[in-house]
């Protein structure tokens, strides 16, 4: 008869749903605030154990499995367009590793019943993570360094202690610069940058579509990183982004000395970048 401990259980499941929070978020472009990621981790592992201690089908069966999936990527990420692609990224990344470790456990003559992982060690779950972390962390890094012009690369922006890595378009007709600081502007769009901001930054921008009355408000609460930056584009004749400087920005590991304007309407999530940057 098989003993479960439930607590190092409920770690092992609530660890590793942690790292594949990140990794998804990572792969995605958007960041995963610790904190969340950490919640939804926890609501895996606790969901994790009720499965294994009650022995009910019911709790184990697919759509079960989908919801809470779909749960825990709401928790981290937030609701926004493209949060169905991101779930369905979790899901591949969750499939790819449990494959990776069963495939394991098989090598090593570990138990493997049915769709889940027999009893899998702490460290034998560690070291498979770190095999498959540095894999994909080694695959993307030479996609991203070896992107050309004209197509995407990882854009990665640190503010106020915070870092997002977002998929931009490197575009060499993005000739759009700021006024007030003279440096070139990439434009991100507001979701992408989420996790940099303030909650009541966050707010303002999401609730108020003229950018001078946000600029305004923000002002108001205390948050004086924000400028305007003028622009033209196609049908629109002169409108305003409110941009910040960050602390620092990569272009596929490569510095970058730039502003970054957000916008609201987004920046054309279905081809698959949240941000543009000039060349």
């Amino acid at each position: 008869m098989e003993v479960i401990y439930a607590d190092e259980f409920f770690l092992e499941n609530l660890l590793v749903d942690y790292l594949l929070l990140v990794v998804t978020g990572r792969l995605a472009g958007v960041g995963a605030k610790r904190l969340r990621a950490l919640a939804a981790a926890a609501l895996g592992g606790a969901y994790a154990l009720l499965v294994r201690l009650s022995g009910s089908a019911l709790w184990d069966a697919w759509p079960i499995r989908i919801l809470v999936g779909l749960l825990m990527v709401l928790m981290v990420f937030g609701a926004s367009e493209r949060i169905f692609r991101v779930a369905l990224l979790f899901f591949g990344v969750s499939a790819a590793f449990a494959g990776a470790v069963m495939a394991g456990a098989l090598m090593r003559g570990e138990g493997v019943s049915g769709a889940s992982i027999g009893r899998v060690s702490l460290p034998a779950l560690i070291l498979a993570f770190a095999v498959f972390y540095a894999l994909f962390s080694a695959v993307f890094s030479a996609v991203s360094r070896n992107r050309v012009k004209g197509g995407t690369a990882e854009l990665a922006i640190a503010f106020r202690g915070k870092k997002v890595r977002v998929a931009a378009l490197m575009d060499t007709g993005n000739s759009l610069r700021s006024v007030l600081t003279d440096l070139p502007v990439a434009v991100c769009s507001l979701e992408a940058v989420a996790p940099l901001l303030s909650r009541e930054a966050l707010y303002i921008l999401r609730t108020t579509p003229d950018t001078a009355d946000a600029l305004v408000k923000l002002s108001e609460a205390g948050d004086y990183s924000f400028f305007p930056v003028p622009y033209r584009a196609v049908g629109v004749k002169s409108g305003m982004l409110p941009a910040f400087r960050p602390d620092s920005v990569t272009l596929g590991g490569r510095q970058l000395d730039v502003a970054v304007a957000v916008a609201r309407s987004g920046v054309s999530d279905a081809q698959g970048y949240s941000a543009i940057v000039g060349v």
